[in-house]
């Protein structure tokens, strides 16, 4: 209790000792990065040359224009022995052409027969096999940047870096190319990336470059030109130089990429239906660094489905967005501390209703980029809901200024959650530097939000504040937010209004270099939430006793968790039970295991169980997956909670089957059945894929809905959708 005390003590009765608190660290953060923005610095660079002829994308790097290709060799490891050679040896050549910039790795490995390589789909989860990353910081700004990763099989990703590599955008996507090659000395992979899929100032003839290999079965990271274990995985501040680049074009910078879609519809009063639909999105770079996207009569039948999930809380839950027109842009769009409480502008509220039901999008622009030190973001969406036409713009501006730190204005229009209009301006502030302490990071963000939405009286107004020292061996976050109980953004994410939230994590993570032990973890989550009168609401004190990451990838944890919750008015945690109104106060614990998912079999298990609320939970979470070979994968993942109340017990279970079959990095089949016990509806997703070239594409859907599965079945929504996507590059 004198801890909670003190904790209350230092936040302020109204939060105002906080906030003279996150002032002071804005002095002090801003002044560290007036030193490190002042550092001179030898940044390593490499100069390359041009060819007339760029390679033939194979993975065999036997083309003429691989000759004079600047080289780069000397990768050191991040991991496991931070700064010591790497112990395979890696040889990178780049070159360029008037429209493409080439990378051809060599690869090469002592034991070639032990390569993993179980992956080969586009945007496959390449995390537990080996592969070689690229990240190019075009506008080098040291803060923003392109990821590309291809693996020995030839699957190829791409992502988008923001804040210096603490947002990472994975869902991004554009038009490139990879190929890879397993031989007696490894692997070697070729990739193409068209000056027309970036952005980039007019005239730069340097850009950062970051390079990275992973040899998964020794859990090996080796980084050019350098490596910290302090960094964020991808962060950009560190980069070398790539130099050279002259005369390099963007075509007319225009893509039009039209769609056409045709299906069966089976609909729950046992109708069935066609359906036959077009579309085009048109993407236009008025600069080479700015980007404007048009869309008319958007579909979105490719989109993987949301995975199910029990919610115990009486709060809704956070679902991701998935949809390539909203991935494309994010990082533009981003606002604050990134925390899934408070969003101001979440993307799923366009198009989707609050139960994620489709909503038809009759169209929409957008136009994202950087002019100069200038971040900039706007959106405007038209739908068709409850057969009105309703509109929402949202405008983000973000001004960069000392070496990784900035300051911007949001602002959105729109009500995608209620009838009311509702509007909503917001400014943050973020101060940053990986030069604290010569090498470790440290960042403080400040922001405030305020909304117009005709609602009854009490407070529109949202702030707050966070303090990060995100790094290896001690990493700690402190912040406090205060949202009020009008605080109503219409294209928002908010769960929980009319509070004021403190929190705190910290963890210490020493490496022993002893016992196959990579590293462990010992640690502290704490949060505190009042109401706007300081009546306390939540109390969470997570205490981590030892998480332990071995040199083999399995990792073992452990958590014990202190509950407080006030509820002010009951909610109803199953159809046939609640939690009355009252004060609880509950222990929990929690064990897990994940076994490396690199090898051919892998599983992972968590347990929780103890006290919940007036009663008690049991909860179990198993998953397995097993790559028959490496064009078959099948999995299985089981949740299942046991809820023990004073009215009654209820279990809840959520099933779930993955099926994967992949033909080539080109032609894939992924199939997704789930099911939970307390809909009783088996929901079965198909998507098969076929990329004849990048942006030309034939896609199959089916998707299928089956309630009572085991008794009465009973057909609910089902459709059959054949999609054809093709692209005009000029």
């Amino acid at each position: 209790m004198d801890s909670v005390i003190a904790w209350r003590y230092w936040v302020g009765r109204r939060s105002g000792k906080g906030l003279v608190f996150l002032l002071l660290a804005v002095v002090v953060s801003g002044l560290v990065s007036i030193v490190a923005a002042a550092a001179v610095e030898d940044t390593p660079a490499i100069r390359i040359k041009r060819t007339e002829t760029g390679p033939v994308v194979d993975g065999v790097l036997s083309d003429p224009a691989w000759r004079d290709a600047a080289r780069i060799e000397g990768f050191v490891q991040r991991e496991p022995r931070t700064g010591e050679p790497a112990s395979e040896r890696t040889v990178v050549l780049i070159t360029y052409d008037e429209e493409n910039l080439y990378f051809g790795f060599h690869c090469y490995d002592s034991s070639p027969g032990s390569i993993t390589a179980k992956e080969m789909a586009r945007d496959a989860d390449l995390s537990q096999d080996d592969r070689v990353q690229i990240i190019l910081d075009t506008f080098l700004d040291r803060r923003t940047g392109y990821w590309f990763q291809i693996g020995p099989r030839g699957s190829i990703g791409d992502a988008l870096i923001s804040d210096n590599g603490a947002v990472f955008n994975k869902d991004w996507d554009t038009l490139w190319e990879g190929r890879a090659v397993i031989h007696d000395e490894g692997w070697d992979a070729e990739v193409a990336i068209p000056f027309q899929s970036l952005s980039f100032p007019q005239g730069s003839d340097t850009w950062g470059l970051k390079l990275i290999r992973h040899i998964k079965r020794l859990e090996e990271s080796d980084y050019w030109p350098t490596a910290n274990l302090d960094s964020y995985n991808f962060q950009v501040s560190d980069a070398g130089l790539l130099v050279g680049l002259e005369g390099i074009r963007q075509g007319h910078g225009l893509d039009i990429r039209p769609y056409g879609l045709g299906g069966l519809h089976h609909e729950e009063n046992g109708n069935y239906g066609l359906k036959g639909d077009v579309g085009v999105d048109v993407f236009y770079r008025v600069t080479p660094s700015v980007q404007a996207a048009l869309t008319v009569n958007t579909d979105f039948a490719e989109t993987e489905a949301d995975t199910r999930r029990t919610n115990l809380t009486r709060f809704p839950l956070f679902f991701p967005e998935k949809r390539d027109f909203f991935l494309d842009g994010a990082s533009y769009f981003t606002f604050g501390t990134n925390r899934n409480d408070l969003i101001p502008f979440f993307s799923r509220r366009l198009g989707l209703d609050v139960g994620g039901s489709p909503i038809p999008i009759l169209g929409g622009g957008k136009l994202t980029g950087q002019v100069g030190d200038w971040n900039l973001g706007f959106l405007g969406v038209a739908e068709d809901r409850n057969d009105e036409t309703r509109g929402y713009g949202v405008a983000r501006i973000r001004r960069n200024f000392g070496r990784e730190s900035s300051v911007g204005f949001l602002g959105t229009t729109g009500n995608a959650v209620g009838e009311e209009d509702s509007r909503l301006l917001g400014a943050d502030l973020r101060l940053a530097t990986s030069r604290f302490r010569d090498d470790k990071n440290l960042a403080l963000t400040l922001f405030g939000l305020w909304t117009d939405t005709d609602t009854a009286a009490g407070s529109d107004a949202a702030f707050g504040g966070e303090l990060a020292y995100p790094n290896d061996f001690v990493d700690a976050v402190v912040g406090f937010q205060e949202i009020g109980d009008r605080f109503e953004p219409g294209l928002g994410f908010v769960p929980r209004r009319g509070i004021r939230s403190s929190y705190a994590n910290f963890a210490l993570r020493p490496r022993p270099e002893r016992w196959d032990i990579r590293q462990l973890s010992f640690g502290t989550e704490f949060e505190y939430t009042t109401d706007l009168d300081n009546r306390l609401l939540t109390r969470i004190l997570e205490l981590q006793p030892v998480n332990i990451r071995f040199d083999s990838g399995d990792q073992l944890g452990g958590e014990l968790h202190l509950n407080f919750e006030y509820l002010d008015e009951a909610f109803h945690i199953h159809p046939d039970h609640a939690i009355p109104v009252g004060e609880y106060r509950f222990i929990d614990y929690r064990a897990t295991f994940d076994s490396a998912r690199r090898r051919r079999f892998w599983f992972s298990a968590e347990g929780n169980w103890g006290e919940f609320y007036s009663g008690r939970r049991k909860g179990t979470e198993l998953a397995m997956g097993y790559k028959v070979a490496v064009p078959v994968f099948l999995s299985v993942e089981w949740e299942q909670d046991r809820v023990y109340l004073p009215s009654g017990s209820f279990t809840a279970t959520v099933s779930r089957f993955v099926a994967n079959v992949l033909f080539s990095p080109d032609v894939t089949l992924y199939n997704y059945i789930q099911y939970d016990n307390l809909s009783r509806v088996l929901g079965w997703q198909s998507r098969f894929y076929w990329i004849l070239q990048p942006g030309n594409e034939i896609i199959v859907v089916w998707n299928a809905n089956v309630s009572e599965p085991w008794d009465q079945p009973r057909w609910g929504d089902t459709n059959a959708r054949l999609k054809v996507n093709y692209n005009f590059r000029f």
